[in-house]
């Protein structure tokens, strides 16, 4: 009796342990099923010389509307900009790659050249600057308005990730999305899930 009740406990524990294996990995992996639940809005402004400089790789990218409403899930990657094409004037570009995200899901504009894995126009730009009112990362999205040589065109779309915090694997903050004077705009969580 006493063997069947250790075997029967050892059988459950065992189950215990792989489920828990399980959902870690799959939380590492940006998996989770919660994590597009958990996504919420970054009160503090970001420290002054942070950077995500060393933060290439691939991330899952949930963008939440003002109203709460409507979210937007889709994935970056991002990888070490090359020397060359690093000097913004008063930016620094650290990291560039490409999208896949469905920004009208959250009312925003839909970019093109997501998918560019160019240097001189990538789909996804990350400027870093340190100014008066501290630090600012910016990720910013389509090719053409991320052309090195371009002049940047002021009331043309955009659709911009304000980087409020950053913590390990992840960054979160607030997005602004728009054309000419109006925009609509909301809050935002990144996951590496893979470098």
């Amino acid at each position: 009796m006493t063997r069947g009740i250790l075997w029967a406990l050892s059988v459950v524990a065992s189950a215990i342990l792989v489920a828990c294996v399980g959902n870690v990995a799959e939380e590492n992996l940006g998996m989770a099923g919660d994590s597009v639940t958990s996504c919420s809005p970054v009160g503090a402004p970001l420290q002054i010389q942070e950077t995500m400089a060393y933060m290439a790789g691939r991330y899952r990218l949930v963008m939440v509307s003002d109203d709460e409403n409507d979210r937007a899930v889709g994935f970056v990657d991002l990888k070490q900009m090359p020397e060359a094409y690093r000097d913004w004037g008063a930016s620094t570009a650290t990291l560039f790659g490409k999208a896949d995200v469905g920004f009208d899901a959250v009312g925003a504009q839909q970019m093109k050249g997501l998918d560019s894995p160019d240097p001189e126009g990538p789909g996804v730009l990350v400027l870093e600057s340190e100014g008066s009112s501290g630090q600012s990362i910016l990720l910013r999205f389509g090719s053409e308005p991320n052309r090195w040589a371009g002049e940047t065109v002021f009331d043309a779309a955009f659709t911009v990730l304000d980087v409020g915090l950053i913590e390990g694997d992840r960054f979160s903050g607030s997005w602004r999305s728009g054309v000419h004077a109006e925009w609509v705009e909301g809050y935002f969580c990144a996951q590496r899930i893979r470098f």
